[in-house]
């Protein structure tokens, strides 16, 4: 090895003689501190087979000079007694091990950022995927310093991960996912911002977590940009100690740092290495068209290891996924056996395309499927069972994958090209720490450029603030008072405030109330409880989509009413069969699977989310004009909400949802539970005392989650 090139370096697969080694390792020394040199370092793990065995020695102080103490220590303890501990390694390895996580060994900056920690400060970490933040959490948990911490994650999926991994802690804390559970002295929340928001009589909070805190920058456009914003301002408040975690972006807004005291660490260290592979034609352009696809599947079909192909939208991966199945042949159903399947068939349809792609090993992920098949799709990726998973952004953003190989094949999010930041992010999935030391990411579109990325914070910043979140600036902290006193200072005081909780356009409720408050005597059709009639729904629905979203379409209104009550009386099932029925009169090209995905994404999106906080929304402010001209009958929709909400399941055991049990399972088993065991904790123990019971009620898929669920 006469030169060192670090492109030469990355591409050997072995170095077995002695004095290669020597050269390199003098030449590592000089560039450790680096990401070229800690590059070098993880190549050399990942080819750690092939590296000559007089050498290692060398390595292994290299690795441990450059604070890389997991590896380093993972290697002293498991590869056979051929390593040792020096003295002063000894000493300077048990600096960097958790007093409080069993076996766990932090790198250089994790360690950096914990002492900012143990040392009380609010800390902002901007670092690559694989840098390990999440143990950073576990860290703090494991202290069992603070009685209350609260962890925002932006999906449920986060959620439900971000559980699985702490409920180890649950017998010291209490694990809270869901607005209706029970709070006791030493509590960790885990929720959206939405449900911070919600939380009736939070207490005060001592540490403060926001996973994924970019998402609170106008930049993102992300739509619950408000409810982190005002979230954000109602815990900072009861002033905890807090921590915000963001994959790699270059600044954080100077006023919030300035205002909280925010240490702000950008890093990019990562004990992954990623390679980047232009997949180009012989004139070195990007693929399109016919041939961009079919390079596709031959890169595919050469992987042996886990692959993530991404896409634009969910119709893209079902489209792709099927033709790449097409591709191969015959379907070679090599995966049978899978419980998950009979639940299908029961609740979904055995027509579904999904099964099909499964059975042959293949994925196809996006936001809009059922949590519980969300997890276990993941599951079966990472346990080596799916060799290929096609995904949206919601897989990226959503939750941790194992995965070797990244290729993004699309060039847009929906509708909207990819920006540099969205690169990176889903570039930073190939790869995993403790599984694959180098992950490739194929691209198949031009890479797009550079940019700087500083999160600003509307909320503190107030250079670009929506409404929403300005009625709910505190007047002290407010920039354009005038702005925020044109905007609800003419209502009283209880309006204020329905309008600041209700959190959606401050103008369409002016318009709501407005409207209401002046033809209120013509306007019983609010006034039900329970269950509505179509008529009542579909004309309640159409005033909060008329004047919430500018949507003035009854049509409109009507068709979320009638697929709202459907699912609220019927089965899944037989909704998806009536909804294929009449694709069948469209004549639609594939009525079972464009019925799935139609019904699926309503309950995911519209009656999971937007439905009910439309309903709320209408609810508080027709209650609160019929209460002011002493009408005393007015509208109660929270049965029919929480039905839609949590796909009828008793408010009792929704915290079963966010466990990942399929409603299908609950509804069974709830009418099993007597009425007066309540709370989590309670039902959790109800079941485990008479799970044998409950057995021969359930299918092998909904045993097995269950079961998961409550252990």
């Amino acid at each position: 090895m006469s030169d060192f090139n670090i492109d030469s370096i990355l591409k050997l697969t072995e170095l077995s003689i002695f004095e290669d080694n020597w050269k390199l390792t003098k030449k590592v020394s000089s560039i450790i501190d680096s990401s070229e040199g800690r590059t070098i370092l993880i190549h050399i793990l990942d080819i750690w087979d092939n590296v000559n065995d007089d050498a290692k020695q060398i390595w292994m102080d290299l690795f441990e000079r450059a604070g890389f103490y997991p590896y380093y220590v993972n290697k002293i303890i498991f590869e056979n007694n051929q390593f040792e501990f020096s003295l002063q390694s000894q000493i300077r390895t048990s600096f960097f091990k958790s007093d409080y996580l069993d076996n766990v060994y932090f790198h250089e900056q994790q360690k950096e950022i914990e002492q900012a920690i143990s040392q009380g400060k609010n800390v902002a970490v901007s670092a690559p995927t694989s840098f390990g933040k999440s143990l950073l959490i576990e860290e703090v948990v494991a202290r069992k310093k603070f009685d209350n911490i609260l962890i925002i994650q932006p999906t449920l999926a986060l959620i439900d991960e971000t559980r699985q991994k702490l409920k180890k802690y649950s017998d010291y804390y209490n694990l809270v996912v869901n607005t209706r559970q029970e709070t006791k002295k030493k509590n960790i929340f885990i929720l959206t911002a939405e449900r911070v928001l919600e939380f009736p009589n939070i207490p005060n909070i001592d540490f403060f977590v926001i996973d994924e805190f970019y998402k609170i920058s106008n930049r993102r456009n992300d739509n619950r940009i408000d409810s982190l914003n005002v979230a954000l301002i109602r815990i900072m408040k009861l002033k905890p100690q807090a921590m915000f975690l963001t994959p790699t972006v270059d600044s954080l807004s100077e006023r919030f740092r300035e205002r909280f005291n925010v240490c702000f660490f950008k890093t990019d260290y990562a004990l992954v290495n990623t390679n980047l592979i232009e997949v180009r034609n012989r004139n070195g352009n990007p693929f399109s068209g016919k041939s961009k696809k079919e390079n596709l599947f031959k890169l595919l079909d050469k992987q042996s290891e886990p692959s993530i192909v991404y896409v634009k939208s969910p119709n893209e991966a079902y489209k792709l996924a099927n033709e790449y199945l097409d591709w191969l042949g015959s379907d070679q159903e090599i995966i049978n056996e899978l419980s998950i399947f009979e639940w299908m068939d029961k609740n979904i349809s055995p027509d579904w395309q999904l099964k099909r792609l499964l059975q042959n090993g293949i994925g196809a992920h996006n936001g809009a499927l059922p949590r519980h098949i969300v997890t276990s799709e993941i599951d079966l990726f990472n346990d080596g069972s799916l060799r290929v998973l096609f995904a949206t952004v919601s897989l990226i953003e959503g939750v941790n994958t194992v995965a070797k190989n990244m290729i993004i094949y699309s060039q847009n999010k929906g509708s909207n090209a990819i920006d540099f930041f969205d690169f990176a992010n889903i570039r930073g999935r190939a790869g995993r720490m403790g599984y694959y030391f180098t992950g490739n990411v194929y691209i198949f579109n031009e890479e797009p450029e550079a940019e700087q990325f500083v999160i600003d914070i509307p909320c503190i910043d107030q250079e670009e603030v929506s409404d929403e979140i300005l009625v709910n600036i505190p007047d002290k902290d407010v920039i354009d008072q005038e702005r925020k006193d044109n905007l609800i200072s003419a209502f009283p005081s209880e309006l204020q405030d329905l309008i600041k909780d209700n959190l959606i356009s401050v103008r369409g409720q002016k318009q709501l109330y407005d409207f209401i408050n002046e033809h209120y005597t013509k306007l019983d059709f609010l006034k039900w409880r329970n269950i509505p009639t179509y008529e009542q729904l579909w004309s309640t629905l159409y005033l909060g989509y008329k004047f919430l979203e500018s949507n003035d379409s009854q049509g409109f209104a009507k068709n979320k009413a009638v697929t709202s009550l459907k699912l609220i009386s019927m089965p899944l099932a037989q909704v998806i069969s009536e909804q294929k029925q009449y694709y069948q009169k469209l004549k639609k090209g594939d009525p079972i699977n464009e019925a799935i995905d139609y019904v699926l994404k309503f309950q995911r999106n519209e009656g999971n989310f937007k439905i009910p906080k439309i309903l709320a929304v209408v609810e508080s402010i027709q209650k609160y004009v019929f209460e002011n001209n002493e009408i005393v009958e007015y509208g109660d929709y929270t049965f029919f909400s929480a039905s839609l909400e949590n796909e009828k399941v008793d408010e009792r055991f929704q915290f079963l949802i966010d466990y990942g049990v399929p409603s299908s399972a609950i509804q069974k088993i709830s009418r099993k539970i007597p009425s007066e065991i309540r709370g989590d904790v309670n039902i959790i123990k109800f079941l485990k005392i008479n799970f044998k019971i409950l057995v021969p009620v359930l299918i092998s898929y909904e045993q097995r989650l269950l079961l998961k669920a409550i252990y």
